[in-house]
């Protein structure tokens, strides 16, 4: 299963146009929350899966009883205000959902 996170977060990591600080910390699509730390992520339902993570990508498979549970989901950041969320087949081979794009949880900017 690590071997499949590991191909999945190796298309994910190729170079982007987007030039985003980090994908590192919460992210929402306005129902769901989901923390991206250094070395772990939570997911919407609390639990902390295996994951592959790397400065602008989240990989991991969503644990039983969350939505898509099963399936690979990928998180690749846009730029510091989105990330991509992408559903593939638990064997990463093809997109079994449609995408999302989710926001920084805390929306405020500051000057």
């Amino acid at each position: 299963m690590m071997r499949k996170l590991l191909l999945a977060a190796t298309v994910f990591s190729l170079p982007t146009l987007a030039q985003a600080d980090a994908i590192y910390g919460c992210w929402t699509n306005g129902a769901e929350e989901l923390k991206v730390e250094h070395t772990r992520i939570v997911t919407p339902g609390g639990a902390s899966p295996d994951a592959q993570i790397d400065r602008h990508n989240a990989v991991y498979v969503a644990p039983d009883g969350e939505r898509d549970a099963g399936r690979l989901l990928a998180f690749r950041q846009l730029n510091d205000y989105a990330v991509l969320r992408t559903v593939w087949t638990a064997a990463g081979g093809s997109e079994a959902g449609e995408r999302e794009t989710w926001k920084p949880c805390d929306t405020s900017i500051s000057s």
